[in-house]
This record gives structure tokens, C-alpha cells and sequence, in this order.
């Protein structure tokens, strides 16, 4: 076995040394020091970012217009047995003379409504005189009607109040029936046609 010189045995001992040294330190920003490793800090990676829920629409509600149009309301009328057939005529006969009420209860509401555009003096000139045998014959008939017209209806009997009359809701009813009927009749020709018993639930052309 071959014996190192002293130089090499030097040299050896610098490079072992070398190889232990910690690595470079650099000068950071703040005065303060950092070694080069740590000189070029790793960038952490950005959390994802969640899109952004959009809530389903609100469905929007019913405007009052719309759902004042379509309310009813019920209104019972009382009705002789010959008033109510007369009325299912003049009904039937105005639908033949090219009238638009395809209902039963329509064609009420419109007589109603026609009678309340009437000013107070000429319910009272047109009001038809109510003959006393026919008086408690009859009964009350019910029907739904657009509450528009109900309220129509009660407003022109408030005037009719302040004008000197003081007819029932019944009462204001059957004269607007009534006039109804005249005006069917004096359009088909001065007669009425025969009402079946039952009338259909609407009228198609």
C-alpha cells in the first residue's frame, strides 16, 4: 500500500471541509440575510375559485288587474217560475239573434250590468210592475257573476236609495231581468222561443 505525501493528505482534508460548507448567504430586501436557496420563495398554487350560485327565478304572482278580472261571486235572485222560464227564453233568443253570452249566468250578468248603466230616474220610468199572485211562487236561483258586476249592482242600488226607491237586491234583479227579456222579445220579432227544461251548460255556434 502506497503512502500519501503530506501535500495530498492537505488536500483531501480542503476538499472534505469544502463540501460541508452551508451554502451561500444573500443579502435580503429588509437588510436581513437569506441563503440562496431560499432566495426565490415557491409560489403556492391559488385555491379554486367556486362559480358563483344564480338562484332560480321567482315566479312572478298574479297582477291585481288579472285576478280582479277573473273573480266571481255567487248571487241569488228570486224568480217566479214564469220570470225564470222568460228569462231562459229572452237568454236563448238573444243567443240566436247573434248575442254573445254563450251562459245562462252571462247572459245575467249582462242584464244586470246594462241595468246598472241606467241613471236612477230611468230605472224607475222602465221598472216594470210586479203582479201580486206571483208573489212567494217561486225561489231563490243562484248564480255566478263576475264580482265587478255585483259591485255595478250595488252601487246603482245605493242611487236608486238616494233617488227615493228602496227595491231589494231581488227585487232590483228582477226588474233588470225583466227589461232583458222585453228587449230579447222585441229583437226576435216580438216573441220568445220555448226554453227546454234543463238549458245546456254553454252554447256553441
Amino acid at each position: 500500500m502506497t503512502r500519501r505525501s503530506l501535500r495530498d493528505r492537505n488536500n483531501a482534508a480542503i476538499g472534505r471541509d469544502a463540501d460541508s460548507l452551508p451554502p451561500p448567504v444573500e443579502p435580503s430586501p429588509d437588510g436581513g440575510q437569506r441563503t440562496a436557496a431560499a432566495a426565490e420563495p415557491a409560489t403556492a398554487a391559488a385555491p379554486p375559485v367556486a362559480a358563483p350560485a344564480v338562484a332560480p327565478p321567482t315566479p312572478r304572482p298574479p297582477t291585481p288587474a288579472a285576478s280582479a278580472a277573473g273573480a266571481t261571486a255567487r248571487l241569488g235572485i228570486y224568480l217566479t217560475p214564469v220570470e225564470f222560464d222568460q228569462a231562459k227564453a229572452g237568454y236563448l233568443a238573444d243567443w240566436t239573434n247573434g248575442g254573445s253570452a254563450d251562459t245562462f249566468a252571462r247572459w245575467i250578468a249582462a242584464a244586470i250590468d246594462t241595468h246598472a248603466a241606467r241613471t236612477p230616474r230611468q230605472r224607475a220610468a222602465q221598472a216594470l210592475p210586479k203582479a201580486r199572485g206571483d208573489e212567494h211562487t217561486g225561489g231563490t236561483r243562484s248564480f255566478s257573476i263576475p264580482a265587478a258586476t255585483i259591485r255595478r249592482m250595488r252601487a246603482a242600488i245605493t242611487a236608486d236609495q238616494h233617488a227615493g226607491r228602496w227595491p231589494s237586491d231581488s227585487a232590483w234583479c228582477g226588474e233588470a231581468i225583466a227589461l232583458a227579456v222585453s228587449t230579447a222579445r222585441d229583437r226576435n220579432g216580438g216573441a220568445l222561443p220555448t226554453p227546454p227544461p234543463r238549458l245546456p251548460n254553454r252554447l256553441v255556434r
